[in-house]
């Protein structure tokens, strides 16, 4: 009898244990079925052709907005029927190590008035002549204007850059220069030529300055070069205006580079318009306060540059910069810049576009003191590389790209495995190109929040939890009760 109550006891501990984990398989089993296109806030379809085993296409930016998790996570790519495997990739820079390398530049120099009227009365005077003389592999080894050298009453007013020694494009030239102190400011032009005769304008205007404005230095002594460009390369030529020559400013180096990553796509850039928060004090005693100005990029983008356009012009101010993954989170630094706008001598200075860690918070902050002149809210610019999707070509097309739904959890597959286990040159032929159609309109965007019995869920299951712990305490008093009076104290009288 004893052991046929202690059994049913134990029966009864085992049911009340096992039924919060049969209770929370019931409730997933809508979240086991199996997903569907109509599951999703939005979709586009693939376009393919060939036989390939996997296609390959890069994510529009739409797409970072429609998802709800930073990492994509909600994204799926199905064929006709069932989804198939899939990754993303993102667009890693590609380090590279080339140093800058130093270019050999001439002077062409220009006559004083003084000068050209000398020569107005000698009538035997001529045009300048530019005599120019390369050896067989195309280097420059001497410039002369009229056969001779530059004389003292000359003045300069271009510079021939050799760049027939690059290997390969170069990305940007450094310049230094001498005759004035940190009160030069001057807009340069560039051209290229591949015969010392033929010019083609490279790039058409280019600020250089060095300058103390405010309180504070600004330096500007690079030139990007355009992408794509052609315009430093074996056997050719740059030919750089130099309006600062009238003023005393002479070149003293010039040096070709490279970044030190190469992307391998170019950059999307997002401009953001944001809303001013109220004015922050900074500390009690003093009257200084801080502007904030908010931004949202409405999506989980890569960023990984930024850059700040103020809309006053001749306007400068510290910002500090903030972002943060969601309006919950803390906000995080990133930079603190100098940004800036100026018309100096007619040369316009702008922020330069500046590196960041890369991240996907979709909230912005600027912060700057009260009393830096900033009264317009400025533009937020950020660059950021758009990952690459590949999927395996499974079932039957179409195939349909589908994301946006709130609460669903991240897969995996084993695609990344097999593209290491393929060598470069055969990965070429094993993926192919996919073409993306236009977004188009699934659950909508009641698919981006989490339904409300999805939402109620947790509250079920900790009244769930309490009635089993409350079965719990009674067959356990039950046991107790039993206990006593099957093993309470005999009376004396049966001693």
């Amino acid at each position: 009898m004893k052991r046929l109550i202690w059994r049913n006891l134990l029966i009864s501990l085992i049911v009340i244990g096992c039924g919060p984990v049969l209770a929370d398989n019931i409730w997933a089993g809508d979240e086991k079925s199996p997903l569907q296109r109509d599951d999703f806030a939005y979709c586009m379809e693939l376009s393919i052709s060939g036989k390939s085993s996997m296609y390959r296409f890069i994510l529009p930016a739409t797409v970072y907005q429609g998802c709800t998790r930073a990492d994509l996570g909600d994204l799926r790519v199905f064929n006709s029927n069932y989804p198939v495997p899939y990754i993303i990739q993102s667009q890693n820079r590609k380090q590279t190590k080339r140093a800058a390398q130093a270019l050999p530049f001439f002077p062409l120099f220009t006559e004083t008035q003084a000068s050209k009227n000398n020569s107005n009365s000698n009538n035997n005077s001529s045009p300048p002549a530019l005599h120019i003389a390369t050896n067989s592999e195309g280097t420059i080894i001497d410039i002369r204007q009229n056969g001779i050298p530059a004389k003292k009453n000359q003045i300069v007013t271009a510079y021939i850059l050799d760049t027939s020694g690059l290997e390969q494009p170069a990305d940007w030239l450094d310049f230094t220069w001498t005759g004035q102190d940190r009160h030069f400011s001057s807009s340069v032009r560039l051209e290229r030529s591949s015969d010392l005769h033929n010019w083609q304008v490279q790039v058409s205007s280019a600020a250089l300055a060095e300058l103390d404005f405010g309180g504070h230095i600004l330096v500007r002594k690079r030139i990007v070069m355009p992408q794509g460009h052609q315009g430093m390369y074996q056997k050719t030529y740059l030919r750089v205006s130099w309006p600062a020559g009238q003023d005393g400013v002479t070149l003293t180096s010039v040096k070709a580079g490279y970044y030190q990553e190469t992307e391998t796509h170019p950059r999307d850039l997002l401009s953001l318009h944001g809303e001013v928060l109220p004015i922050e004090s900074k500390k009690p005693v003093t009257e200084q306060g801080i502007l904030r100005y908010q931004y949202d990029s409405k999506g989980f983008f890569p960023v990984d540059q930024l850059r700040i356009r103020l809309a006053e012009q001749n306007s400068l101010a510290q910002i500090t910069v903030f972002s943060r993954a969601n309006k919950k989170a803390s906000w995080q630094r990133r930079t603190s810049l100098l940004a800036y706008r100026l018309l100096v001598d007619n040369v316009s200075l702008d922020s330069a576009i500046l590196d960041l860690k890369r991240t996907t918070d979709r909230y912005w902050l600027l912060e700057m003191a009260s009393n830096s002149g900033i009264r317009q809210v400025p533009i937020l610019e950020l660059g950021w590389l758009p990952g690459q999707l590949l999927f395996l070509a499974q079932g039957e097309q179409p195939y349909t790209l589908a994301y946006g739904r709130a609460g669903l959890k991240a897969t995996r597959y084993q695609v990344d495995q097999l593209l290491r286990a393929v060598d470069p040159q055969r990965e070429k032929k094993l993926v192919a190109l996919a073409q993306v159609g236009p977004e188009k309109i699934l659950g909508g965007r009641e698919r981006l929040v989490v339904a409300q019995e999805a939402q109620e869920l947790p509250w079920r299951r900790w009244l769930l939890w309490l009635v089993l712990l409350a079965g719990v305490l009674i067959v356990g008093m039950m046991a107790f009760k039993l206990y006593r009076e099957m093993n309470g104290e005999r009376p004396s009288g049966d001693m």
